[in-house]
């Protein structure tokens, strides 16, 4: 393993703590070095609230390069009720977006967070605002830029990141988690082919089969209620689009033409409703493009394209 260019970097946590502690009560170990030469932390514990599991993020940070690391927080789709910050979907597994935007100098962190039947919202929610303010906290020691974070979903999951950007019912709840006096906006936002509007897609006709989840009979009128479970929240109070104004952080919005899991109406009505507003958004459609871009001319191209806004958004934007 090469050593890594900040000495307290090369250092685990060995030895459990009291759960009196925290987060620092739970060991991992050094980081190994990958394939990039980026350093890879695996199960690090960024919120540990009683009685709920513990919540694990995986990071991967890269060794080259000047001064600290923007951030990436990938936040994985899924329903809201499956998925694993240690899975991608199988098209997006074999075009590696997060060795892109390692390469380009971001680290990445894959968050986990509850499912719809663990906590509906605002707990979901909750759960990346943890993992924002936790990775800022510790920003120093993980050589990461506090002030360049970037909240990156897909599916379910750019939903997600919508609304933790966007949504404003959620203020003023308790925070969870840890490092309570760190911001908990992203810098930048990027949603792929997430839904903006709940109501409209519990009526638009979509199939279920996707390359993501597979063969199934369920379609959106049988997935997207599990949005709804444990929570008080109407579909309007859990659409992004219901938040639309012009003091967001800056926003891409990227879908696939052929989306028959998440309509590209979607997100082309959440941009013009954004763009009528004059907030900072971009958007790429895709032509032929399928759920998790199946079909897609080059899923490269798309990240490049991402990234691109996101590097300019960042150098216009501080904390």
């Amino acid at each position: 393993m090469s050593t890594p260019k900040n000495p307290a970097m090369s250092n685990g946590r060995f030895f459990p703590g009291p759960l009196s502690d925290g987060t620092a009560a739970y060991p991992y170990a050094s980081p190994r070095t990958g394939q990039l030469g980026e350093l890879r932390y695996d199960d690090l514990v960024y919120s540990c609230e009683p009685g709920y599991r513990p919540l694990f993020l995986d990071l991967r940070v890269p060794q080259e390069g000047a001064g600290r690391h923007p951030v990436i927080i990938w936040v994985h789709g899924g329903g809201w009720n499956r998925g694993s910050r240690k899975r991608l979907p199988p098209h997006l597994f074999d075009n590696n977006p997060h060795d892109q935007m390692l390469e380009a100098g971001y680290a990445v962190a894959a968050v986990d967070y509850r499912f719809s039947r663990e906590t509906g919202f605002p707990g979901v929610l909750a759960d990346i605002k943890a993992a924002t303010r936790w990775l800022r906290g510790h920003a120093a020691e993980f050589d990461l830029d506090p002030d360049r974070v970037v909240i990156w979903g897909e599916s379910a999951g750019g939903h997600i990141t919508l609304m933790s950007g966007l949504c404003t019912k959620s203020d003023g709840i308790e925070r969870t988690g840890e490092c309570l006096d760190q911001p908990e906006l992203p810098n930048a936002i990027v949603d792929w082919y997430g839904p903006a509007d709940l109501e409209a897609l519990l009526r638009a006709d979509v199939g279920g089969d996707s390359e993501e989840s597979g063969a199934q009979e369920a379609g959106a009128r049988d997935v997207v209620p599990f949005i709804q479970q444990n929570t008080d929240w109407s579909y309007a109070d859990l659409s992004p689009a219901s938040y639309v104004r012009q003091d967001i952080p800056p926003v891409f919005v990227a879908h696939g033409v052929e989306d028959s899991s998440v309509p590209v109406q979607q997100s082309r009505d959440l941009v013009a409703q954004l763009r009528a507003v004059g907030a900072n958004v971009d958007y790429l459609e895709v032509p032929g493009a399928e759920h998790v871009w199946r079909g897609a001319p080059s899923v490269a191209d798309i990240v490049e394209q991402s990234l691109n806004f996101v590097t300019k958004a960042l150098e216009n934007t501080s904390r």
